[in-house]
Parts: C-alpha cells; sequence; structure tokens
C-alpha cells in the first residue's frame, strides 16, 4: 500500500479520538491532520491536531487551504464530526422530550450535513488530483437507514432526535451523488454506518438495546477503526458508493 495523507473532521469524541491515535500509529499513514472544534492547535508532532469550527464556512475554507500550503495534497478526507444528542444535552440546549425544537434542528443540519458538504466542498476545491485515487469516507449512522426503537430510550437521559436521524439519512444521499458523479475522477466515496458503540451505557440501556442485535452486544470503537481503515488502504479501491452497516446485524 501507497502512503496516504488523511485529513479526519471530528478527531475527538468516542470513535475521533480512536480513529486520530490508531491513525498516527500506522506505518502506511504518512500524516494525519485531525480537527475539531475542542481541539487544541498543535503542529509540533508529526500528527498535527487543528481547532476547526464547521458552522463556519470560512472557516473550513482556509483549513483546507492551509493544510494544502503546508503538506500538498492529500489522498483521503474522513467525515467523522456529528452534532448528538448528547452533546446538545450537556449544552443544555433543550430538553429530553423536546422533539421538535428547531434550534436542535439546524445545528444537526449546519454539522452533520452542512459541515460534511462544505468538508467535501473545500476538500475538492484545493486537494482534487485527478491523476491519482482519492477518497471520501463518511461517517453515517445505522438511524440514517433504520428508524431508533424509541423504546430503549424511554428511561434513558438521551434518545436519538429527528434531527440526527433526518441528517445522517441525507448523508447517505450525498454519498451516492459523489459516488457516481466523481467515479471517472478517481474519487471514492463511501459510508460507514455503526450500530450502537459502547461509551459507559446503563445496564438497562445495554439489555434493551441488545434485543434487537443478533451478535448480543454493543459495538466497540475497533470494529468500526478496522472498517475505516480497510476504506482508507488500497485493497478497497474498488469500493465505491457504499453504506458499510457495522451494527451486529440491527440492519439485517
Amino acid at each position: 500500500m501507497t502512503k496516504k495523507k488523511v485529513i479526519l473532521i471530528g478527531a475527538s469524541g468516542t470513535l475521533g479520538k480512536y480513529f486520530f491515535e490508531n491513525l498516527a500509529k500506522d506505518k502506511n499513514i504518512s500524516i494525519i491532520c485531525g480537527a475539531d472544534n475542542n481541539l487544541k492547535t498543535d503542529l509540533k508532532s508529526k500528527n498535527k491536531k487543528f481547532e476547526l469550527d464547521l458552522s463556519k464556512e470560512m472557516e473550513i475554507k482556509k483549513f483546507f487551504e492551509k493544510l494544502k500550503k503546508l503538506y500538498g495534497k492529500f489522498d483521503c478526507l474522513i467525515n467523522n464530526a456529528a452534532y448528538t444528542t448528547e452533546a446538545a444535552l450537556k449544552e443544555n440546549k433543550f430538553k429530553k422530550k423536546d422533539y421538535f425544537n428547531t434550534n436542535n434542528w439546524r445545528k444537526n443540519v449546519d454539522i452533520n450535513l452542512t459541515g460534511v458538504f462544505l468538508s467535501i466542498k473545500y476538500f475538492f476545491e484545493y486537494h482534487n488530483d485527478k491523476k491519482k485515487l482519492q477518497k471520501i469516507i463518511t461517517t453515517g449512522s445505522i438511524y440514517g437507514s433504520n428508524s431508533p426503537d424509541h423504546t430503549i430510550y424511554e428511561k434513558e437521559n438521551f434518545f436519538s432526535t429527528l434531527g440526527y436521524t433526518s441528517t445522517k439519512a441525507g448523508l447517505i444521499g450525498l454519498n451516492k451523488w459523489l459516488s457516481k458523479k466523481f467515479a471517472s475522477q478517481n474519487i471514492r466515496s463511501n459510508l460507514i454506518s455503526p450500530g450502537g458503540v459502547f461509551n459507559k451505557h446503563s445496564r438497562r440501556f445495554q439489555k434493551n438495546y441488545l434485543k434487537n442485535i443478533p451478535l448480543k452486544r454493543m459495538a466497540n470503537q475497533k470494529d468500526i477503526y478496522e472498517v475505516l481503515k480497510f476504506l482508507i488502504d488500497d485493497g478497497s479501491n474498488y469500493i465505491n458508493g457504499e453504506n458499510i452497516h457495522v451494527d451486529g446485524g440491527f440492519s439485517a
């Protein structure tokens, strides 16, 4: 495998931090640049960290422009940032049963959908190289193609919002469009849709959630990372336009 230069948008959180740390160790990754709204910019190490607000288009534009000036064109863009219900509840932006909260809807659209759109837009503007194969990998969700089982959230302090589900569904359409439109320009676009990834969930939630999972366990970070790594590697070069569910059989 040829060495890759990788941009990871959403380099903190349950999956993002794990992705960044493991890609940084990979001998086939020549440089990994991670970005998130709560990362302090660090340019001293081989693997760089940048602070980035996905709700601000000019900030995204300058980020991709800066990376090109510093390191040249990149091979792979990973869109992993997401505005989750847990994040909204921590910010005290809305109450649990406020299903039709307009501000929450807009924040989901801004980060989960428009943020991905803008990242791809400026990746194309500053890093597109038709002479070599490049990859766009986006983190979706099982709730983009399947409705949540709302009963499992009834006694929990979080739930899957309408905005989250709708924006993750939007990513499926975005991925399909990109994969057909730019295949002839050496672009591969794929979606990874994880099931529930264990993150200190209560035993009650696990018991209820696993009723829908044939493998009878929640995903772990490594489960998702191995699929991500496969899509980065050359062995997946013929895969394009797919929505890969990593959910223990939830979607079967």
